[in-house]
């Protein structure tokens, strides 16, 4: 009943239910438990984790070895330790035949048998098109299909360590810009896992193109990274050699657990991707003397031409006059090798710098 201009509410048709409350005091004593890590300072137990990256990057190739790397108890996956036992792939977008030809090639590559994979679980829809596991109501909330419901059943059966989906744009029918249906739909494989085994989840996902300008990977509306704990992009670096090369650069985006950034550099090869392989000592010792021989021979031949260069940027810095030199260009060494062959010489004492009439340059060093 409305009284003196008191606006006029309802009464609750019950009690609202009373919360329960928990302090400090109610915990108990000692240090709490650490992360319980799938991939050590990468990926956590017990919630979601989304790995993007572009088609063709590699996101499925590197999520493929986690899942084999635990499934045979191997103990690192590109160098992080990996908490062993079963797994679950859920395959929406790539056929039985790609994935079991991916694992024969690792198998290969690795030196493992099949039979080291009997904790490998695979799901393959019979219909791609139909492999959806939620869909929004009117509210917008993401609400499980019955297909989820059965592919819950069958992980809780199983007890994973780790739930690989992928990915995203073939088994989320909502829109990716809407808060609530991305949220919703996280929160679906939050309560995976959460089942008794605490599985890693990791969904698959491509960045959005503003995800790929700026670097950060994202993809769809900024929700995907939030309602997340942590967060992978696996990505082609900007200098077009090494994309070409095939290198690609895994980091870690987000974490509520451990640090960021991270970078690990892998390569494609055969077997897939692999941590890049960087030249033996002997052999970097072979190509840095090439190196420092060649920026020798050039600032001879520039100081016979009365061409004067210096160590410190600008109009005639040695490493970017000698990398326009057509012996330079030959041999395709840049700038940035010339500098590094620079300090070495230095150091070494080979090469000098000497005050001339009007201002300082490089010479050899006196015999």
């Amino acid at each position: 009943m409305q009284t003196d201009g008191e606006p006029d509410f309802p009464e609750p048709a019950t009690e609202p239910a009373s919360l329960a409350f928990v302090t400090p005091l109610d915990w108990p004593e000692g240090a709490p438990p650490a992360v319980d890590w799938l991939a050590n300072q990468r990926i956590p137990r017990g919630d979601v984790t989304t790995l993007h990256g572009d088609g063709g990057a590699g996101k499925t190739d590197i999520a493929c070895q986690l899942a084999e790397a635990c499934a045979r108890a191997a103990p690192y996956w590109f160098g992080h330790e990996v908490t062993p036992g079963p797994v679950v792939v859920i395959s929406a977008e790539e056929p039985q035949r790609e994935l079991r030809r991916r694992i024969w090639l690792h198998r290969e590559r690795d030196g493992f048998d099949a039979a080291d994979l009997g904790n490998l679980h695979l799901w393959f829809p019979d219909d791609v098109a139909g492999a959806v596991f939620a869909v929004p109501d009117r509210s917008g909330i993401m609400q499980p299909t019955p297909l989820f419901r059965s592919i819950e059943a069958a992980i809780a059966r199983i007890a994973p360590v780790l739930v690989t989906v992928d990915n995203v744009a073939a088994t989320f029918t909502g829109n990716q810009n809407d808060r609530t249906m991305v949220r919703s739909y996280v929160n679906l494989w939050r309560t995976i896992a959460r089942q008794p085994s605490r599985p890693a989840v990791l969904l698959l996902d491509h960045p959005s193109l503003s995800g790929l300008t700026n670097g950060n990977g994202r993809g769809g509306n900024m929700d995907w990274r939030n309602a997340v704990r942590s967060a992978l992009y696996l990505r082609v670096p900007e200098d077009k050699s090494e994309a070409d090369a095939g290198i690609r650069v895994l980091e870690t985006q987000k974490s509520n657990y451990g640090p960021t950034g991270q970078p690990i550099r892998l390569q494609w090869a055969t077997g897939g991707l692999r941590l890049e392989q960087g030249p033996s000592s002997l052999v970097r010792l072979a190509e840095d003397a090439k190196v420092d021989d060649l920026f020798v021979r050039l600032l001879d031949k520039f100081s016979a031409q009365g061409r004067d260069v210096r160590s410190t940027t600008g109009s005639g810095y040695a490493p970017a006059e000698f990398e326009d030199d057509p012996e330079a260009k030959v041999a395709g060494v840049k700038a940035k090798a010339l500098k590094v062959a620079m300090a070495r010489l230095f150091e070494a004492g080979k090469i000098i710098t000497v005050q001339g009439k009007r201002s300082k340059h490089i010479e050899r060093a006196p015999s």
